[in-house]
């Protein structure tokens, strides 16, 4: 039976970058691994791990905005896209879409997550994103991979997986142990778009 404490547990020690397998609240041979790792590391982030800067506040210049609102986003690609290649060649090709196509700074999304539920930190928590026009300030984005020919009142499994949903769901509940988000939305909440490819508001009525 999985447990919210174990399932918070997996995400302290991902976000630590000793992988735990998928945050799912059961203690498998993952999580076992990833917890002895974190302790023989002396209870240290893993050096090679691609770590969040986690706050409350995000700054842009010498202003500081309080995290309100998370911001669902999907990357509008096949099921298949880049299939069998690293998480981290993916968050790369995003962020390449993003600086070389569009000219930002960095990726414009602060996480990602993959079909199989694996976790990758964007931008900096610390930094305002650029995932919706005019709603970056105070806001924090994540992207799910997928989400191709998908429509706005799309369901959520039509386009994405179930182990999608779970890291979704404990992501968004890590950031809210964290910040004081009052709002999670989706793209498709500001603007006349398919993104993320359902609807937020109704998916989370189904927790």
């Amino acid at each position: 039976m999985s447990s919210t404490p174990i399932a918070l547990i997996q995400t302290g020690l991902r976000d630590l970058g000793h992988d735990p397998g998928p945050v799912d609240g059961l203690f498998g041979t993952m999580t076992a691994d990833a917890a002895a790792a974190w302790l023989a590391a002396g209870g240290k982030a893993a050096g090679a791990a691609i770590r969040p800067q986690t706050t409350a506040m995000i700054w842009q210049g010498s202003a500081r905005h309080p995290v309100r609102e998370v911001i669902v986003h999907c990357t509008a690609t096949r099921p298949d896209w880049m299939a069998g290649r690293p998480l981290a060649e993916k968050r790369a090709e995003v962020r390449r879409w993003h600086m070389q196509e569009r000219g930002w700074m960095d990726i414009g999304y602060h996480w990602l997550i993959d079909r199989d539920g694996k976790i990758a930190a964007g931008r900096p928590e610390t930094v305002i994103g650029a995932h919706v026009e005019g709603h970056n300030s105070g806001t924090i984005g994540i992207s799910l991979i997928g989400g191709a020919d998908s429509a706005a009142s799309d369901p959520f499994s039509r386009h994405f997986t179930p182990a999608q949903d779970i890291s979704l769901r404990q992501l968004l509940q890590g950031i809210g142990m964290r910040t004081q988000i009052t709002t999670i939305s989706g793209h498709n909440d500001y603007a006349a778009k398919a993104c993320p490819g359902f609807s937020v508001s109704q998916w989370l009525k189904e927790a």
